[in-house]
């Protein structure tokens, strides 16, 4: 995030939050608490057989250590691309001293001709050889000018190879870091795709205990019910919390809201998932690491794993609504913080077991679901 993006993220946190830092401390206490404790709870949820729930924790386990290891290549690839920027800035200034050298050799060279030609005749014969005292007077002052602006632009001749010296120094060093980040990022990528590999050999082998109808609605239905103690827990958790609360509320937005990402809608609100079964929300289709957005300010007040949903992220929006984003290949954003309108929280990933890369996003009033199309601002 830019510097002025930060600035004005915590301008309008003062503003949104009417609390102390005292009590903003505390807040956030508490919800790392929550945090803590749904992490309990949810291990003590169990659904299918016991196979299945070591398979789902081996799942977590790959993904987690997936989203980790992506987490670092985005800040090695964030790193290089400030690299390359400075370095060529760098490389501008370098070719602006090397032009500048020269132009100041040339210069020299001339005057160190113009002065060897002079050489013959010293101010004293130059003296001697004169009558008129104006025309010695002008003599010696010229010579004195030659002098000094000779000394000039040697001493600017000397701080420019000085300086020269310093910018390929630091293109060096700067062309070193590159070398050691590009290396780095090929490991990590290598380790990532470890990963991957371990997580899809993971993945087939749960797909085959859920093979039957009747074992993939009861995962359905654990993995539904895992996400509403999560939510009730919240709910009730943050009742004591600071809340967001502006001119622009939730419910003034509502059918103005931006997108979550730009992304391909294939599963909509209320459509048929599985035997007795809706979606709850929508599911959008988008490329692997994809910004994911808020879709208005707010408090984020779940930031972790969740069994079929993978990395999770749940804003409070304050008034009983929440909007969620699942799937995610990493989490940018932690319990606690404070996020604008269109900020970059998550990347879009697969995470929970999915085979394609998507976002599912819901949008919840005091608990239930509520369609997203009522909300979000008309595509096109």
């Amino acid at each position: 995030m830019s510097k002025t993006r930060l600035i004005i993220s915590a301008v309008l946190a003062l503003l949104l939050v009417p609390c102390t830092l005292a009590d903003e401390k505390e807040d956030r206490t508490k919800l790392k608490a929550i945090s803590q404790d749904i992490a309990k709870l949810q291990q003590s949820i169990k659904g299918g057989s016991e196979k299945q729930d070591s398979l789902n924790k081996a799942l977590r386990k790959a993904e987690l250590a997936s989203a980790g290891i992506s987490l670092k290549i985005s800040t090695l690839e964030t790193k290089l691309v400030a690299l390359n920027t400075e370095l060529l800035k760098l490389q501008q200034h370098q070719s602006i001293l090397e032009a500048s050298r020269k132009s100041q050799q040339e210069l020299i060279s001339k005057q160190m001709s113009t002065a060897y030609h002079l050489g013959s005749e010293e101010p004293i014969k130059l003296l001697l050889n004169q009558e008129d005292p104006d025309k010695i007077s002008r003599i010696l002052k010229y010579y004195d000018y030659f002098l000094q602006a000779r000394g000039e632009k040697l001493s600017q001749y000397r701080e420019t190879l000085s300086s020269l010296n310093k910018v390929e120094t630091s293109i060096s060093d700067h062309q070193l870091a590159l070398s050691a980040h590009r290396d780095a990022l090929k490991q990590e990528q290598l380790e990532l795709t470890k990963r991957q590999e371990a997580r899809r050999d993971v993945l087939a082998l749960l797909n085959k205990q859920l093979s039957g109808s009747h074992q993939a609605l009861n995962q359905l239905r654990t993995e539904r019910s895992r996400l509403e103690i999560v939510l009730k827990s919240l709910q009730e958790s943050i009742a004591t919390l600071s809340l967001p609360g502006t001119e622009q509320s939730f419910t003034s937005q509502k059918g103005q809201l931006p997108w979550p990402i730009s992304g391909q809608l294939t599963k909509h609100f209320g459509a048929s998932r599985n035997t007795n079964i809706t979606w709850n929300g929508w599911l959008l289709k988008a490329r692997e690491g994809s910004p994911v957005n808020t879709v208005h300010h707010g408090r984020v007040i779940f930031s972790d794993y969740l069994r079929g949903h993978g990395l999770l992220i749940i804003i409070d929006h304050g008034d009983g609504y929440m909007s969620l984003y699942a799937h995610n290949q990493v989490l940018l954003k932690e319990t606690g913080e404070w996020v604008l309108t269109g900020e970059t929280i998550a990347k879009v990933g697969n995470t929970g077991g999915r085979s394609e890369n998507a976002l599912y996003f819901e949008i919840r009033h005091n608990g239930k679901p509520t369609n997203p199309k009522r909300w979000l601002k008309k595509k096109g």
